[in-house]
């Protein structure tokens, strides 16, 4: 069971960054170029590599030239999809984004059968539905109800979200994941995924002009720039410390499905506590949900199938 912390810990500070790139991207990014905030995370992608070359030095180096190339392409699509994350963020309804983004561990699946011909036994096809039952309890269960019918556009931009990020995964696992916790393999294969980020973010800030003006109007003309800048920084820490757990249950992990469910069905826990503690520090602005008895059951039961899920796919 060693390969589900990581993705569960990981979960946690992921859903520290979201609150926020949400925050950021709603109420200090101009003209709506959400997309461009990708590009906060280029000294995140720089401090990463440096500080991978002084941990393992030169066996950071020592990888096959078509691992290298592997790696680097994962990174790049990982930065692909988390363009569509932001537009998203941007232009749909919270209830549909966290719908719709409840496929990952769906796709996960296909697509690990499909290009790394992964297969899943009964007993662990049985915890996957465990974990995805507890999902929809609690996505179904304590969300508002919407006033209309789903957006189709923001359904389209989170299903390509959903699509590009767990490809990203697949394809790293393809070049990387060989199922034991090796640090350096790590080491390797998380400095040349950060460096096809770097290049794929840096290639997208050159070529879009429009990100550039947004940047420079958040981060360094805005009369909230220091206080932008600051908040940037720490979500680059938190990506940075979840991106490493991340990857490290990916190596690990028997399959990728395994790592995008868990980590999906933590994430859920994760937001709903964080949001209970930000809502205690900042009780002005931010409102914190009513505690309800059936709240607290349904968190409860899928709290319980999610245990019994990850027992049950070891």
């Amino acid at each position: 069971m060693l390969w589900a912390v990581f993705p569960i810990f990981a979960s946690v500070f992921y859903c520290i960054g979201s609150y926020i790139q949400n925050h950021l991207t709603d109420h200090e990014l101009p003209r709506k170029r959400a997309g461009s905030y990708a590009v906060m995370h280029i000294p995140c992608y720089i401090a990463a590599m440096v500080l991978l070359v002084a941990i393992f030095g030169r066996a950071v180096f020592m990888l096959p030239i078509e691992n290298v190339v592997g790696l680097l392409i994962a990174g790049a699509i990982n930065v692909i999809g988390s363009v569509f994350y932001y537009r998203a963020l941007q232009a749909g309804d919270t209830i549909d984004i966290t719908i719709f983004n409840q496929t990952s561990p769906l796709i996960s699946l296909g697509l690990g059968v499909l290009i790394l011909g992964e297969s899943i036994n009964v007993n662990q096809a049985l915890g996957f539905l465990f974990i995805m039952a507890a999902v929809v309890i609690v996505v179904f269960g304590s969300q508002k109800k919407r006033s209309g019918p789903p957006n189709l556009k923001v359904a389209a931009i989170t299903l390509t979200y959903a699509f590009f990020s767990i490809l990203s995964d697949v394809v790293y696992k393809q070049f990387i994941g060989d199922g034991t916790a090796n640090f350096t393999l790590l080491g390797q294969g998380f400095f040349y995924f950060e460096l096809g980020s770097f290049l794929m973010t840096a290639i997208l800030f050159i070529c879009i002009e429009d990100w550039r003006h947004a940047l420079r109007r958040t981060f360094f003309r805005s009369k909230h720039s220091s206080m932008n800048l600051f908040l940037s920084g720490i979500d680059s820490l938190t990506y940075l410390i979840a991106e490493i757990l991340y990857k490290l249950g990916l190596l690990i992990a028997p399959i990728v499905a395994l790592v995008t469910a868990v980590s999906k069905a933590a994430s859920l826990f994760s937001s709903f506590f964080i949001a209970l503690v930000l809502a205690k520090v900042f009780p002005r602005k931010i409102r914190s949900k009513k505690f309800t008895k059936k709240m607290i059951m349904q968190y409860l039961f899928a709290a319980v199938l999610i245990l019994v899920g990850i027992v049950m796919m070891n």
